[in-house]
Protein backbone atom coordinates (compact mmCIF):
# COMPACT_ATOMS: atom_id res chain seq x y z
CA UNK A 1 0.00 0.00 0.00
CA UNK A 2 2.80 2.18 0.49
CA UNK A 3 4.58 1.98 -2.97
CA UNK A 4 0.35 2.68 -4.21
CA UNK A 5 0.77 5.68 -2.23
CA UNK A 6 4.19 6.75 -3.06
CA UNK A 7 3.34 5.90 -7.31
CA UNK A 8 -0.27 7.97 -6.94
CA UNK A 9 1.06 11.59 -5.04
CA UNK A 10 2.04 12.89 -8.28
CA UNK A 11 0.32 16.46 -8.92
CA UNK A 12 -1.66 16.07 -12.05
CA UNK A 13 -1.40 19.44 -12.88
CA UNK A 14 2.32 19.27 -12.82
CA UNK A 15 3.11 15.88 -14.98
CA UNK A 16 2.16 15.03 -17.99
CA UNK A 17 -0.07 12.01 -18.99
CA UNK A 18 2.94 9.94 -20.30
CA UNK A 19 4.55 10.01 -16.55
CA UNK A 20 1.35 9.08 -14.86
CA UNK A 21 0.37 6.35 -16.68
CA UNK A 22 3.56 4.77 -16.15
CA UNK A 23 2.74 5.60 -12.53
CA UNK A 24 -0.46 4.40 -12.05
CA UNK A 25 0.01 1.43 -14.16
CA UNK A 26 2.88 0.04 -11.54
CA UNK A 27 0.32 1.19 -8.75
CA UNK A 28 -2.01 -0.76 -10.02
CA UNK A 29 0.14 -3.70 -10.40
CA UNK A 30 0.81 -3.27 -6.50
CA UNK A 31 -2.30 -3.44 -5.48
CA UNK A 32 -3.47 -6.79 -7.73
CA UNK A 33 -0.39 -8.35 -5.84
CA UNK A 34 -1.79 -6.82 -2.24
CA UNK A 35 -5.02 -8.34 -3.86
CA UNK A 36 -3.95 -11.91 -4.24
CA UNK A 37 -1.98 -12.17 -0.68
CA UNK A 38 -6.01 -10.50 0.87
CA UNK A 39 -8.77 -12.96 2.30
CA UNK A 40 -10.75 -10.70 4.06
CA UNK A 41 -13.84 -8.78 2.65
CA UNK A 42 -13.22 -5.14 3.97
CA UNK A 43 -9.84 -4.94 2.81
CA UNK A 44 -10.62 -6.81 -0.50
CA UNK A 45 -13.74 -3.96 -1.46
CA UNK A 46 -11.02 -1.23 -0.79
CA UNK A 47 -8.16 -2.60 -3.17
CA UNK A 48 -10.76 -3.40 -5.48
CA UNK A 49 -12.39 0.29 -5.18
CA UNK A 50 -8.88 1.75 -5.50
CA UNK A 51 -8.22 -0.56 -8.44
CA UNK A 52 -11.39 0.95 -10.65
CA UNK A 53 -10.38 4.00 -9.62
CA UNK A 54 -6.92 3.84 -11.57
CA UNK A 55 -8.34 2.24 -14.26
CA UNK A 56 -10.91 4.98 -15.39
CA UNK A 57 -8.03 7.61 -14.17
CA UNK A 58 -5.54 5.04 -16.74
CA UNK A 59 -8.49 5.25 -19.31
CA UNK A 60 -8.39 8.99 -19.11
CA UNK A 61 -5.04 9.18 -19.66
CA UNK A 62 -4.96 7.28 -23.15
CA UNK A 63 -7.56 9.90 -24.36
CA UNK A 64 -5.45 12.21 -23.83
CA UNK A 65 -2.16 10.58 -25.40
CA UNK A 66 -3.96 9.45 -28.46
CA UNK A 67 -3.93 11.04 -31.74
CA UNK A 68 -6.36 13.07 -32.64
CA UNK A 69 -9.05 12.03 -35.11
CA UNK A 70 -7.74 8.16 -34.93
CA UNK A 71 -9.47 4.84 -33.85
CA UNK A 72 -7.36 5.06 -30.86
CA UNK A 73 -8.92 7.49 -29.51
CA UNK A 74 -12.29 6.44 -30.48
CA UNK A 75 -11.51 3.28 -28.64
CA UNK A 76 -9.82 5.41 -25.68
CA UNK A 77 -13.25 7.26 -25.21
CA UNK A 78 -15.30 4.29 -25.37
CA UNK A 79 -13.38 2.23 -22.91
CA UNK A 80 -13.69 5.52 -20.79
CA UNK A 81 -17.33 5.67 -21.05
CA UNK A 82 -18.07 2.27 -20.10
CA UNK A 83 -15.91 2.06 -16.92
CA UNK A 84 -17.57 5.68 -15.88
CA UNK A 85 -21.31 3.86 -16.43
CA UNK A 86 -20.15 0.61 -14.69
CA UNK A 87 -18.50 2.11 -11.62
CA UNK A 88 -21.17 5.02 -10.87
CA UNK A 89 -22.81 3.62 -8.37
CA UNK A 90 -19.76 1.90 -6.08
CA UNK A 91 -18.56 5.01 -5.32
CA UNK A 92 -15.63 5.50 -7.87
CA UNK A 93 -16.92 8.07 -9.82
CA UNK A 94 -19.93 10.64 -10.94
CA UNK A 95 -21.00 11.02 -14.51
CA UNK A 96 -20.59 14.48 -14.80
CA UNK A 97 -20.36 17.36 -17.56
CA UNK A 98 -16.73 17.06 -17.52
CA UNK A 99 -16.50 13.11 -17.78
CA UNK A 100 -19.36 13.41 -20.39
CA UNK A 101 -17.17 16.11 -22.27
CA UNK A 102 -14.44 13.42 -22.10
CA UNK A 103 -16.21 10.14 -23.53
CA UNK A 104 -17.81 12.72 -26.56
CA UNK A 105 -14.40 15.11 -27.13
CA UNK A 106 -16.04 18.54 -28.23
CA UNK A 107 -18.37 17.38 -31.10
CA UNK A 108 -20.34 15.00 -28.69
CA UNK A 109 -23.45 13.03 -30.59
CA UNK A 110 -25.97 14.90 -28.46
CA UNK A 111 -26.92 18.27 -27.47
CA UNK A 112 -26.77 17.70 -23.72
CA UNK A 113 -25.71 20.85 -21.01
CA UNK A 114 -25.31 21.19 -17.54
CA UNK A 115 -28.92 20.70 -16.63
CA UNK A 116 -29.36 17.88 -18.53
CA UNK A 117 -26.99 16.24 -17.22
CA UNK A 118 -27.28 17.30 -13.46
CA UNK A 119 -31.48 15.53 -14.26
CA UNK A 120 -30.08 12.67 -15.29
CA UNK A 121 -27.82 11.71 -12.69
CA UNK A 122 -31.09 13.02 -9.99
CA UNK A 123 -32.98 10.27 -12.22
CA UNK A 124 -30.58 7.31 -12.49
CA UNK A 125 -29.56 7.19 -8.64
CA UNK A 126 -33.37 7.44 -7.78
CA UNK A 127 -33.90 4.32 -9.65
CA UNK A 128 -33.69 0.77 -8.50
CA UNK A 129 -31.99 -0.18 -10.78
CA UNK A 130 -30.57 0.83 -14.44
CA UNK A 131 -28.99 -0.03 -17.87
CA UNK A 132 -27.54 1.50 -20.69
CA UNK A 133 -25.44 0.71 -24.06
CA UNK A 134 -21.91 0.43 -24.51
CA UNK A 135 -20.66 1.73 -26.72
CA UNK A 136 -23.02 4.66 -27.18
CA UNK A 137 -22.33 5.31 -30.49
CA UNK A 138 -22.19 3.25 -33.64
CA UNK A 139 -21.40 3.20 -37.37
CA UNK A 140 -23.74 1.12 -39.64
CA UNK A 141 -22.69 0.64 -43.49
CA UNK A 142 -25.95 0.71 -45.37
CA UNK A 143 -26.23 -3.13 -46.38
CA UNK A 144 -22.97 -3.49 -44.32
CA UNK A 145 -21.95 -5.94 -41.44
CA UNK A 146 -23.44 -6.28 -38.16
CA UNK A 147 -22.26 -4.10 -35.58
CA UNK A 148 -22.23 -5.55 -32.09
CA UNK A 149 -22.97 -3.63 -28.75
CA UNK A 150 -23.88 -4.60 -25.06
CA UNK A 151 -27.25 -3.77 -23.35
CA UNK A 152 -25.65 -3.35 -19.37
CA UNK A 153 -27.76 -3.44 -16.62
CA UNK A 154 -26.82 -2.56 -13.16
CA UNK A 155 -28.53 -3.00 -9.51
CA UNK A 156 -28.58 0.90 -8.31
CA UNK A 157 -29.90 0.07 -4.84
CA UNK A 158 -27.96 -3.24 -3.98
CA UNK A 159 -31.62 -4.98 -3.31
CA UNK A 160 -31.07 -7.42 -6.18
CA UNK A 161 -33.22 -7.18 -10.07
CA UNK A 162 -34.27 -8.87 -12.89
CA UNK A 163 -33.97 -6.62 -15.25
CA UNK A 164 -36.36 -7.20 -18.72
CA UNK A 165 -34.81 -4.95 -21.69
CA UNK A 166 -36.52 -3.87 -25.05
CA UNK A 167 -34.49 -2.25 -27.70
CA UNK A 168 -36.12 -0.32 -30.62
CA UNK A 169 -34.12 0.42 -33.44
CA UNK A 170 -34.91 2.98 -36.35
CA UNK A 171 -36.57 2.49 -39.70
CA UNK A 172 -33.68 0.49 -41.98
CA UNK A 173 -31.98 -0.81 -38.83
CA UNK A 174 -32.37 -4.65 -37.95
CA UNK A 175 -30.88 -5.60 -34.63
CA UNK A 176 -30.24 -9.56 -33.70
CA UNK A 177 -31.64 -10.04 -30.15
CA UNK A 178 -34.20 -7.12 -29.32
CA UNK A 179 -35.21 -8.12 -26.10
CA UNK A 180 -34.28 -9.60 -22.85
CA UNK A 181 -33.65 -10.45 -19.54
CA UNK A 182 -30.92 -9.65 -16.94
CA UNK A 183 -30.17 -10.42 -13.10
CA UNK A 184 -28.23 -8.27 -11.61
CA UNK A 185 -27.24 -8.10 -7.52
CA UNK A 186 -24.89 -5.31 -5.54
CA UNK A 187 -21.92 -4.60 -7.98
CA UNK A 188 -22.48 -7.58 -9.84
CA UNK A 189 -24.20 -6.27 -13.46
CA UNK A 190 -25.18 -8.20 -16.37
CA UNK A 191 -24.94 -7.92 -19.80
CA UNK A 192 -26.81 -9.30 -23.20
CA UNK A 193 -24.62 -9.22 -26.84
CA UNK A 194 -26.42 -7.34 -29.64
CA UNK A 195 -26.35 -6.37 -33.31
CA UNK A 196 -27.43 -3.81 -35.58
CA UNK A 197 -27.25 -3.63 -39.26
CA UNK A 198 -28.78 -1.16 -41.80
CA UNK A 199 -30.43 -1.94 -44.72
CA UNK A 200 -29.62 -1.07 -48.41
CA UNK A 201 -32.64 1.28 -48.06
CA UNK A 202 -32.12 3.04 -44.41
CA UNK A 203 -31.81 6.76 -44.76
CA UNK A 204 -28.21 8.02 -43.75
CA UNK A 205 -28.02 10.24 -40.92
CA UNK A 206 -27.94 9.90 -37.25
CA UNK A 207 -31.31 8.25 -35.81
CA UNK A 208 -30.74 6.43 -32.28
CA UNK A 209 -31.64 2.92 -31.17
CA UNK A 210 -33.75 3.39 -28.19
CA UNK A 211 -33.16 0.73 -24.98
CA UNK A 212 -36.19 0.72 -22.42
CA UNK A 213 -36.34 -1.39 -18.91
CA UNK A 214 -38.68 -2.23 -16.79
CA UNK A 215 -38.32 -4.68 -13.76
CA UNK A 216 -40.11 -8.10 -12.83
CA UNK A 217 -43.33 -6.23 -11.86
CA UNK A 218 -43.75 -3.67 -14.54
CA UNK A 219 -42.00 -0.48 -12.75
CA UNK A 220 -40.28 0.91 -15.71
CA UNK A 221 -36.74 2.39 -15.06
CA UNK A 222 -34.59 5.07 -17.33
CA UNK A 223 -34.69 4.63 -20.76
CA UNK A 224 -31.13 4.74 -22.68
CA UNK A 225 -30.15 5.18 -26.01
CA UNK A 226 -27.01 3.93 -28.32
CA UNK A 227 -26.69 6.85 -31.36
CA UNK A 228 -26.00 5.46 -34.52
CA UNK A 229 -24.42 6.99 -37.99
CA UNK A 230 -26.18 5.55 -40.73
CA UNK A 231 -23.53 6.18 -43.93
Amino acid sequence: MRRYHDLTRLDPGAHGPGVLTTNYGQARAALQEVAGRTKEPAPRTLLDRLTRNLDIALADMRIGLAPAGSAELDAARREYRALVHRDRFNGICLPNMLAWGRWNGPDGQSPYDDARIRQDVVDTYASPALGFGDPGFLVLERAGDPVPFDVEAQDVDFAGHTVHWTATAPDGVVLESSSGTLKVRGTRGATARVAGRASADAAAGSHPVTLEFRLADGTRLVPSRVETDIR
